[in-house]
């Protein structure tokens, strides 16, 4: 495998021995970065636009659109080991790969240092409460620096992590929907039957659940490369060799995330707010539950921030940064976060969502379509870290690729309660359309050049 300018070392495909994250692990990472404050704040916002019964419907279709996009490009990994950032190459050329990298990468820093300030100020409730004095700018600057350096130590160390936070997560989680549900006197029954103004769209709250994790969508052979190998991942049988992450996805995404969201649109229907830390400080007064509420609070943005948004955007910085490693990728990652302040836009979160949607959405239809409609999944990763390669293009851009890319964001925002999905498709019957010739003599020149003789 060849090392030049454009290679990082740790972006390279990853070979068995790099593979040390068992099932379970990846089950716990999942889960990690599913108990959020930025889902537990969606929830809590789809009210009372829509009612509680159209609210589940929306997070189930969207977190089986986002399984789904997420089993299909994590393939990558499972078969080649090679990450998100190597991958796009093929679609946007050896250069123009590092422009939708950086896009993906913008949302991952933004949630970074949202769900960081979540964290401060949950903690600066508790140092106020016992000490009366608090520091949010320190504890940001604190809190964020002991995620970087968890980070640093790579995915089995976040897994780690994950084994204690998310037991404890859950159990906390519980146990704070049944105080809220106590204290106001209301059982599920009450919450489910809470009438709702009905001027919300359904599909409009399918793409603010699903642009969440349609960053991750991207990043999904990120994670897959580190999955232990096992006999599965060589079968030619798709749903085989996919099984363990569609499994561990579905418990710790589909299952884990229907929950989390739950329970913020229970918080927002029984205290009319989406905040988080001002549905706890309102609706608790005991002490000791109040506490463990802000610790859970802070915890949950830990076990997400890690996996989900530093080591994604530290991928990204070393693709276009070489000589950058892993750990100042991710340092510098979590400084971008907090510079910038995305906590003065926390009213805005679902509009947020849906714009990284309409952005992101045509990458995934891109990626998509040339692995499995143009290239039938069949790669040659050398190709991926050869600087003379056949994805040079056009002085080493895609333009056909931008040109679908722009088009279908166009279409995503002329379209904009449905614009994750028309981004999807257009991206998907564009990108074919665009490059089945050139893949075409792609793939001949590989075979041409395999049939030759050597010497």
């Amino acid at each position: 495998m060849q090392h030049h300018e454009l290679n990082n070392p740790e972006l390279m495909p990853t070979r068995s021995e790099d593979r040390d994250i068992n099932i379970w692990d990846f089950t716990m990472l999942w889960a990690g970065m599913t108990i959020n404050m930025g889902a537990f704040t969606m929830g809590a916002q789809l009210y009372p636009g829509l009612s509680p019964l159209m609210i589940l419907g929306a997070i189930l279709v969207a977190y089986m659109i986002v399984t789904s996009i997420l089993v299909l490009t994590g393939d990558i990994g499972i078969r080649y080991g090679m990450p998100f950032a190597v991958y796009i190459r093929s679609c946007f050329g050896y250069q123009g790969a590092k422009i939708p990298a950086v896009l993906r990468a913008i949302p991952a820093c933004f949630w970074f240092g949202f769900q960081t300030w979540v964290a401060a100020v949950a903690i600066g409730k508790l140092l106020e409460l016992w000490f009366g004095y608090t520091n949010t700018t320190l504890l940001i600057l604190v809190f964020a620096a002991l995620q970087v350096i968890n980070a640093i130590y790579g995915m089995k160390a976040m897994a780690k992590f994950d084994w204690v936070a998310i037991p404890a997560l859950t159990v906390l989680i519980g146990a704070v929907t049944l105080w809220l549900l106590g204290d106001n006197d209301a059982t599920l029954f009450d919450v489910f039957s809470a009438p709702a103004t009905g001027d919300g769209s359904f599909w409009f709250a399918v793409m603010g659940i699903a642009g969440i994790w349609i960053t991750m969508g991207l990043n999904s052979p990120d994670l897959t490369r580190k999955l232990e190998r096992s006999r599965d991942h060589a079968s030619t049988n798709f749903f085989v060799r996919n099984r363990k992450p569609f499994m561990a996805q579905l418990g710790g995404l589909i299952v884990i995330g229907t929950g989390i969201l739950l329970v913020g649109m229970i918080g927002g229907i029984l205290t009319g707010t989406w905040d988080p830390i001002a549905i706890v400080t309102d609706s608790i007064s005991h002490p000791v539950v109040l506490i463990l509420s802000m610790l859970t609070i802070a915890f949950a943005q830990w076990s997400t921030n890690t996996a989900a948004n530093l080591m994604p955007s530290a991928y990204v910085l070393m693709n276009v940064f070489p000589r950058l490693s892993f750990g100042w990728g991710v340092a510098i990652s979590g400084a971008l976060g907090l510079l910038m302040m995305p906590w003065l836009f926390a009213d805005s979160l679902l509009w947020f969502t849906v714009i990284t949607s309409a952005l992101l959405g045509p990458v995934a239809g891109i990626m998509i379509a040339d692995y499995y409609l143009l290239r039938r999944g069949k790669l040659d990763p050398e190709q991926f870290y050869d600087p003379k390669g056949p994805f040079v293009y056009q002085r080493n851009f895609n333009l056909r690729g931008f040109a679908v890319f722009g088009l279908s964001f166009v279409a995503s925002v002329a379209f904009v309660e449905l614009a994750f999905f028309v981004g999807l498709a257009v991206s998907v019957i564009g990108y074919t359309v665009a490059m089945r010739g050139e893949v075409g003599r792609q793939q001949q020149s590989m075979t041409a050049l395999k049939e030759a003789p050597q010497g």
